[in-house]
């Protein structure tokens, strides 16, 4: 792979990874400016230059800035100019893919994207149940015709040279949250649960007949597997987002009685599931009911903005749990913390994601886990 050259030693550890294996260390992402780029880094180096030039537009200028999120040649050059100046160390691989956010799919059923020059945002569409009807028409969808043209645009264009992911439609509840507002859709889980019955229905139904042609479409580019772009993660086989935001809301026996059937009906078109757990609430409070979803084959947690660290005291016993439930483990985690984290965790089903300023420091650090890696097994009795 032209931006890769190592990437046949990063599948074997990626295969050894879903089957909860280890070949000499555990799998680790490491970004870093490539050797030699004379553009400054950038901010974060996992999600490549989403933003970039959108900071020359002005900010009235909504068609520009719908240009920009929109036309296929402008998300093929970004994503050249992320891949030719970055370095993809470890499992850490070049995907791009169209980015509209995390719930694109709202979009495709009523809420139509406010492009802006630091995210797209979805508005609330359902005032009223009685009034509302779920339609959707993918032959002549904008939204959805836009995105799979910008996918096919990308898909063309790799020649081996990178991966293309699918886009994130987003989860029945997550898109709900948007469309119907987060209070009132809180209030219709304990109200007007037949409702969100319908909704994750309507959705659901949609998400499988959408994605399939999607990854038939990407199969070729992505070495025959699939690929969850944000996570710079390939499996051999199927493989999207599980995830449920929402629930940081609800109680596990409301997650379990209206949101549960979502992510079941979208693990099962999946062969490696991956759950997005975002947040400490949702760690706290939804990692039981995750435990008992049989498609969910590997949790990814994200402390988010303003929460404890990765490599923080009351994570750990929950990341073992994980672990010996069977499950893969992927954690998004500084430099710094990737030794400690190796005291406390199996390296088998382990991906570490993390970046670092230099293309030097990412090497170091590559060498410095096969160590702490071989150390942990020791332990381990391996």
């Amino acid at each position: 792979m032209y931006y890769k050259d190592d990437w046949d030693q990063a599948r074997q550890r990626l295969e050894a990874f879903w089957q909860g294996e280890v070949i000499d260390r555990c799998c680790v992402a490491v970004f870093a400016p490539r050797r030699g780029s004379q553009l400054p880094p950038f901010p974060e180096l996992q999600h490549g230059p989403w933003l970039g030039g959108l900071e020359a537009l002005a900010d009235d200028d909504a068609e520009g800035i719908t240009r920009w999120w929109t036309d296929p040649e402008a998300n093929y050059q970004r994503a050249v100019t992320w891949f030719e100046n970055t370095w993809f160390g470890g499992e850490a691989i070049p995907a791009t893919y169209v980015n509209w956010g995390a719930s694109a799919g709202a979009g495709f059923f009523g809420s139509p994207p406010q492009f802006r020059k630091t995210t797209v945002w979805y508005p609330k569409v359902i005032a009223d149940w009685d009034t509302w009807q779920w339609e959707f028409d993918a032959a002549a969808n904008r939204w959805w015709r836009t995105i799979w043209d910008i996918t096919a645009y990308l898909t063309e264009r790799a020649e081996g040279r990178y991966f293309v992911g699918l886009p994130e439609f987003g989860n029945a509840a997550d898109n709900l949250s948007l469309m119907r507002g987060m209070d009132d859709l809180a209030v219709d889980c304990l109200e007007e649960p037949e409702r969100i019955a319908e909704a994750i229905d309507f959705m659901d139904a949609w998400w499988v007949k959408l994605h399939e042609p999607l990854y038939q479409l990407t199969l070729a580019a992505n070495q025959g597997g699939g690929v969850l772009p944000w996570m710079s993660l390939w499996a051999p086989g199927r493989i999207d987002q599980l995830a449920c935001d929402f629930s940081s809301l609800l109680s596990p026996d409301t997650f379990r009685d209206v949101f549960v059937r979502d992510i079941e009906r979208m693990g099962a078109w999946m062969d490696y599931g991956m759950y997005h757990l975002d947040g400490p609430a949702c760690m706290r409070h939804m990692l039981d009911p995750l435990l008992e979803i049989n498609c969910v084959k590997a949790i990814e947690f994200t402390p988010g903005i303003g929460a404890p660290p990765t490599l923080t005291a009351e994570y750990l016993p929950r990341y073992r749990r994980i672990q010996q439930s069977g499950r893969r483990l992927y954690l998004l985690a500084q430099p710094h913390e990737i030794e400690p984290l190796l005291e406390e965790l199996s390296p088998r089903g382990l991906y570490l994601c993390t970046q670092t300023d230099t293309q030097d420091a990412a090497e170091d650090l590559l060498a410095q886990v096969t160590r702490w890696s071989a150390a942990a097994l020791r332990r381990e009795g391996r």
